[in-house]
């Protein structure tokens, strides 16, 4: 937001010191103590304070001041149509093995954002290098004491880290780390392992110097580096995937450095992703394994959890009936069909996870349940999660997989989508097909269900109930 324009009121807490003072949504912040608003850490500091001047826009036309007298940890109420009250800070790297620089042109405009903003770390918890700030910017932000940091360190030899990274500023992570872990703020690492780049011995100095930092570090994942068909048509960096012999090499270094860990602090540290113990064709660990999940969302740990939860939710009784986050027919309202068969839509990599489970699902709910694993023909074969499906990837084969089966079969049929598939709060996929384009070109109803056994297990439980209905 600009001084000019300030900061969109997007909604005003009942019974809040806002909405005493008339303000609305469409009203507008412009400054607090007749100073603008940096962004959100800087609104939500100055606020804890006594006395307050707001200095407001109304919707209705004028400005207008208010003198506040509150007590000083009371919130004024309101939240604002930016969360970060501020403009993102786009990332300032050329990672050899960004993801991003491997997408085909074409899609919408928001996929080729790269974010690098060390507030969204805090807020959002994603993952930033550490490059793109000055000294003063990153004293401002560790001084309102907020953690965990969630830093993408990848290497600390300054020199590979400035190669991997091609920004000169790469080299400086330790020197950040070391200052982080100085005010007492937590930080967990996230490594992309690029094979021939920064695993072995480079690896071997990367965690050495994390140890070093001491319980500041709270987690480490190391996840595989992802490629698309890609690469080689955008003039990207030639880059290998993980291959099984690099993965069941990189496991036991983790695991000798997780035994040594458990030895001196009483936790692993160190984690691989789910799709490295995959690669390799080994057994995924217990959930004990993971203690306490510190890197979930970066696919560590989340597939044991799924199998632990698949399997308590089934012994379950009875299963509660979730109704589908999100369901559309292929007219515009519900036909009334019941729904006999659940297509289950996922990726290849849980392909071999999901399987020994389905005829369980199936006799449980007294449905006919079908794994449908998609392959990633729009990124690529090696692509096999998937968050990262396209809706033509699922549709043309979700034809092929049905153009056998007889017409009554498939009139009773549903598709159950995990909801990673889609873009955070709506019913877009990756390549812009929506879930309503999908339900209409299949001519089927298609429910989207959280990705987890509490979702899958739901909808599951709520299909079987209207098949009771009908």
């Amino acid at each position: 937001m600009t001084e000019q324009t300030g900061h969109l009121i997007s909604q005003v807490a009942a019974g809040s010191i806002a909405e005493e003072l008339g303000l609305v949504p469409g009203d507008r912040l412009l400054a607090l103590d007749g100073r603008p608003v940096v962004d959100v850490f800087d609104y939500r500091l100055r606020q804890l304070t006594c006395k307050l001047l707001l200095t407001i826009d109304k919707t209705g036309g004028g400005l207008f001041e208010f003198d506040i007298e509150k007590d000083q940890d009371e919130d004024i109420g309101l939240d604002f149509s930016d969360p970060i009250m501020s403009e993102y800070a786009g990332c300032a790297n050329h990672c050899v093995f960004c993801f991003i620089d491997q997408l085909p042109p074409g899609l919408r405009s928001s996929l080729y954002f790269k974010d690098d903003d060390m507030r969204l770390s805090f807020l959002t918890g994603n993952y930033v290098t550490l490059t793109n700030i000055d000294d003063a910017e990153f004293e401002r932000l560790i001084s309102y004491g907020l953690s965990p940091v969630n830093l993408s360190v990848h290497t600390t030899d300054p020199a590979l880290r400035i190669r991997m990274m091609r920004n000169p500023r790469a080299g400086e992570i330790m020197t950040r780390m070391r200052r982080l872990a100085a005010v007492g703020l937590a930080m967990n690492i996230q490594i992309v392992l690029c094979p021939d780049l920064n695993d072995g011995p480079a690896l071997d100095r990367t965690l050495d110097d994390l140890i070093g930092l001491g319980p500041a570090v709270q987690s480490i994942a190391i996840v595989p580096v992802g490629l698309t068909r890609y690469r080689k048509v955008n003039g990207l960096f030639a880059l290998r995937g993980l291959e099984r012999e690099d993965a069941e090499t990189l496991l036991k270094q983790i695991a000798s450095r997780q035994q040594d860990m458990l030895e001196k602090r009483g936790i692993r540290l160190i984690y691989a992703a789910d799709e490295i113990y995959l690669k390799a064709g080994y057994s995924l660990p217990d959930v004990a394994h993971y203690e306490d999940f510190p890197q979930l969302e970066n696919g560590v740990g989340m597939a044991s959890l799924l199998l632990q939860e698949l399997a308590a939710g089934l012994e379950a009784d009875p299963i509660t009936a979730k109704p589908p986050t999100m369901i559309v027919w292929p007219e515009d309202s519900d036909d009334g069909r019941p729904i006999r068969t659940v297509l289950l839509v996922t990726g290849k990599a849980a392909e071999p996870l999901l399987e020994p489970w389905i005829k369980r699902l199936s006799d449980r709910f007294d449905l006919d349940v079908q794994l449908v694993p998609v392959v990633n023909y729009f990124l690529g074969e090696s692509i096999t999660v998937a968050g990262l499906l396209t809706g033509r990837d699922i549709q043309e084969q979700l034809r092929l997989f049905l153009q056998h089966w007889p017409v009554e079969k498939t009139t009773r049929s549903g598709v159950l989508l995990p909801g990673c598939l889609l873009k955070s709060g709506e019913q877009v996929l990756l390549d812009d097909v929506t879930v309503k384009d999908l339900s209409q070109g299949l001519g089927l109803p298609v429910l989207v269900c959280s990705a987890d056994a509490a979702g899958l297990l739901g909808s599951l439980g709520w299909s079987a109930e209207r098949r009771d209905l009908r």
